[in-house]
């Protein structure tokens, strides 16, 4: 059962951490754009000094840089480096990639409470992917204990609409969430749809 976020790890780290559209002009924006032509060097040229300076959207897109190996070595311990940086700032995309290195062993030794943890700091924020990923360490008891009612909450949120990267951790999380939904008795559903409507993301950092 492992299997269903793992599938779509490499995807989502480093193309959920940029945006593909940039309102403002600047540095960070040319190098989103460059990122996205698949300029990797332009945009680590770009961002580096950002990160440098302690901006954490380019801390994060250095990260998924090093993570997935974008014309460079893959480097997990850079990526963690960089990661951790801005996850510490509390960055979302940031925290949800740093929650898949100690979820996978990725540069770090396992560690699934770390990154249920981090999972739901992200997820708190309304990230769909960590709360996709949550959802089925819940539902799969992996590191954290099983619970069909919070695996419940945690995907139907995921499965909202989305734009953009975001709209295929939807569509994941609505196939989980009706094999989950599933196995709920009335009165969990129930319970489960009252703190799915109830709940409201944390303020964006």
């Amino acid at each position: 059962m492992a299997g269903p976020y793992r599938a779509f790890a490499a995807l989502a780290i480093f193309l959920a951490l940029v945006s593909p559209i940039a309102c403002l002009a600047g540095p960070y924006e040319d190098g989103d754009a460059a990122f996205h032509r698949k300029d990797y060097a332009a945009a680590m040229e770009l961002w580096r000094p950002l990160a440098d300076g302690n901006d954490a959207r380019a801390q994060a897109g250095l990260a998924a840089i090093y993570m997935s190996g974008l014309g460079v070595n893959q480097d997990y311990a850079e990526a963690l480096f960089w990661a951790e940086k801005a996850a510490n700032q509390g960055e979302a995309h940031a925290q949800y990639l740093v929650g898949s290195m100690y979820r996978d062993g990725k540069g770090v030794e396992k560690d699934f409470l770390r990154a249920a943890d981090l999972f739901r700091k992200s997820a708190d924020q309304n990230f769909a992917w960590a709360q996709y990923n949550l959802g089925l360490m819940y539902y799969l008891g992996e590191g954290i204990p099983h619970d069909r009612v919070e695996a419940y909450v945690w995907l139907s949120l995921a499965a909202a609409p989305r734009d953009g990267e975001e709209a295929q951790a939807a569509a994941t999380a609505s196939f989980m969430l009706e094999k989950v939904s599933a196995k709920l008795t009335p009165d969990q559903l129930k319970e489960a749809k009252q703190r799915v409507r109830d709940w409201k993301p944390a303020p964006a950092h």
